[in-house]
């Protein structure tokens, strides 16, 4: 399963990165008083681009905190990934070795500026006394031969076992890498993890 906010392209990525390393320490309000003043229609409408932007951000998060607090079945364990497009470039979904279908497939597409929330459930089975076990390991590539990125995930459960209880160790691989000739920004982090099973967990990735 998975899901995706609606896009609209930002009007001038260059400048709103400025405002933002400028000005990120004061609220949207104060800033948007501060531009008010200038009169200036480039500033205008990159600070209401920023505005948009920061909403859809907010919208995107509380979705998340939404599906982390989920209580999903023992068997499934819970990925969940937001996707933070700052360049002009879309990005199509294409090659995976995930069970989707085309509907699914359609949702997953990238547009420019793009800001998403995708939702996975994967299958957990672990019975008492067994041993280390891949849970999942999956791949998505996103883009073209020109310009795009592939994402690998996984989640792995390392038992060791001592002389009473076994000790289980989750391992969460989470890894993007710039595919195209054209080389794109991307970087990947763990923004929340379940401490104990069935371990779910959530990443962000950041294409710029």
């Amino acid at each position: 399963m998975n899901d995706a906010t609606d896009s609209t392209p930002p009007a001038n990525n260059d400048l709103i990165e400025r405002l933002l390393s400028q000005f990120r320490f004061l609220p949207l309000s104060v800033l948007y008083e501060q531009f008010k003043s200038l009169d200036t229609t480039e500033y205008a409408e990159a600070l209401n681009a920023l505005i948009e932007k920061n909403k859809k951000n907010d919208g995107v998060d509380r979705k998340i905190q939404v599906w982390e607090q989920e209580k999903t079945r023992k068997d499934t364990t819970r990925l969940l990934i937001k996707i933070i497009n700052h360049t002009d470039q879309a990005f199509q979904f294409r090659d995976n070795n995930l069970s989707l279908d085309a509907i699914e497939h359609d949702f997953i597409n990238i547009r420019r500026g793009d800001i998403q929330a995708l939702k996975f459930d994967f299958s957990y089975s672990r019975t008492l006394g067994s041993r280390s076990k891949d849970m999942f390991r999956h791949f998505i590539m996103f883009g073209d031969k020109q310009c795009g990125f592939r994402f690998d995930f996984g989640l792995r459960v390392e038992t060791s076992f001592g002389v009473f209880t076994p000790t289980l160790t989750p391992v969460r691989t989470h890894n993007v890498t710039s595919i195209g000739t054209t080389p794109v920004n991307c970087t990947t982090r763990i923004t929340h993890a379940a401490e104990g099973e069935p371990y779910g967990f959530t990443v962000e990735i950041v294409i710029s």
